[in-house]
């Protein structure tokens, strides 16, 4: 009998809502925090904010930035084994266009790598995700091409939904 008691309730337990649970990777609402971020060599967007689901073996990240008074709007679909994937022509997200992007997971970290073209000069441009110790900030360090130097730091704060 105490058997049967035991199992009923571990099944019902299995059924129970993720109330409280942490959020899977990177997913959830970000916005930007303007004042955090470090733009260096970066065009500040006047706004951003990146809605992430991290499904561990793809990301999707829908992109919702204002940059000159414009109002873009980006969904980037990330398989995160490294496979490069080639973009719509006329990805634009600030002032550059977005030829290819590539995701890998390095162990916590996800390095996005992104084959993008400013006017006639095409470059390489590395990101960095990491989330915060408490996972309320995810923090996105922009390298240059070669990875050694640091052009910009964006640093968004997770937007708690009101209940």
């Amino acid at each position: 009998m105490m058997k049967s008691v035991l199992i009923v309730l571990f099944v019902a337990c299995l059924g129970l809502p993720s109330y409280g649970r942490e959020p899977d990777g990177f997913s959830g609402i970000w916005c930007l925090d303007e004042e955090e971020s470090d733009y260096r060599d970066l065009q500040e967007p006047e706004a951003r904010t990146d809605t992430i689901i991290d499904r561990g073996e793809r990301i999707t990240d829908v992109i919702v930035a204002t940059a000159r008074g414009r109002v873009q709007h980006l969904t980037l679909e990330l398989p995160t084994d490294g496979r490069v994937v080639t973009l719509p022509e006329r990805t634009v997200l600030g002032t550059s266009t977005l030829r290819t992007v590539a995701a890998r997971r390095e162990g916590p970290v996800l390095v996005v790598t992104h084959g993008v073209r400013a006017g006639d000069t095409a470059r390489v441009v590395v990101t960095r995700w990491a989330l915060s110790a408490d996972r309320a900030r995810l923090v996105m360090t922009v390298l240059s091409e070669d990875g050694r130097r640091v052009v910009g730091v964006l640093v968004f704060g997770r937007v708690v939904p009101s209940r």
